[in-house]
């Protein structure tokens, strides 16, 4: 039986991290594992826990980028992109179990076989899974041409976790795939953090996912500014009655 040889061009693998000390280390093992030929770079988005330690563990077998304050989603796989020599950047979340050869391959086979300039992988494993398939849109997992990332970086910047939604609306439908990575499990805020660190990462999450969509509707700066503001004074009282409500009572 013959073999079947796939010539790849260079591909650098993009991690934003931010505070990501439980699970970093693991994907990033499980990449290297793969044996999948491509360089590795992690952002250390100005993490305040261990994630820096970690990093400096695996070098040079990575290459890490820090920023000294947090600076976003966005702006940590900006950073990524213009550091990245492969002409194909794959991003990946930092939190990921089970991550495979054949998962790589799926994000990057579309792109070298064409006409695919956008590739969205979405777990199958895992309490992420149902939100993933019917929301790709949100996916960390994805792969683009790095000449197609160059001229977007600098809206990139500014976005945090809205970067996904701005790029998703980047590239025409027609030219963006959507793959399935059976058996990837995705972990969720609540199992990497206290609830109370992870309902503040939801929050954020959304404002910072909501004010794009308003920018892409065409909102003036403004008003998108005064809506963004609305939204998060909104999501954070809601926050607060859940503190409120799951406090014991102390009363006799």
């Amino acid at each position: 039986m013959a073999n079947l040889v796939i010539e790849l061009p260079r591909v650098s693998i993009v991690i934003p991290a931010y505070n990501e000390q439980a699970f970093v280390g693991t994907t990033i093992n499980s990449i290297l594992e793969t044996r999948f030929p491509c360089e590795v770079l992690v952002v250390d988005d100005g993490s305040t826990d261990r994630t820096s330690q970690i990093l400096k563990e695996f070098e040079p077998r990575i290459r890490a980028i820090r920023h000294p304050v947090n600076l976003g989603k966005g702006a940590a796989m900006a950073s990524g992109v213009r550091a990245a020599i492969g002409e194909i950047v794959v991003f990946c979340d930092a939190h990921l179990l089970g991550l495979k050869q054949y998962h790589l391959l799926s994000l990057v086979l579309p792109l070298v076989q064409g006409p695919v300039r956008a590739v969205l992988g979405v777990a199958l494993a895992g309490p992420s899974a149902l939100p993933r398939v019917v929301m790709p849109i949100l996916t960390g997992q994805r792969a683009y041409f790095r000449h197609d990332l160059e001229p977007l970086l600098d809206g990139m910047e500014s976005l945090g976790y809205g970067v996904e939604t701005f790029l998703f609306h980047r590239f025409p439908q027609h030219q963006t795939a959507v793959v399935l990575l059976p058996g990837l499990i995705h972990l969720l805020k609540p199992q990497l953090s206290s609830p109370t660190v992870a309902m503040k990462g939801y929050l954020r999450e959304s404002v910072e996912i909501l004010g794009t969509v308003a920018r892409l509707g065409g909102m003036m700066p403004g008003d998108g500014a005064k809506w963004k503001r609305q939204v998060k004074i909104s999501l954070s009282q809601h926050f607060r009655r859940s503190e409120v409500k799951s406090q014991p009572d102390t009363q006799p």
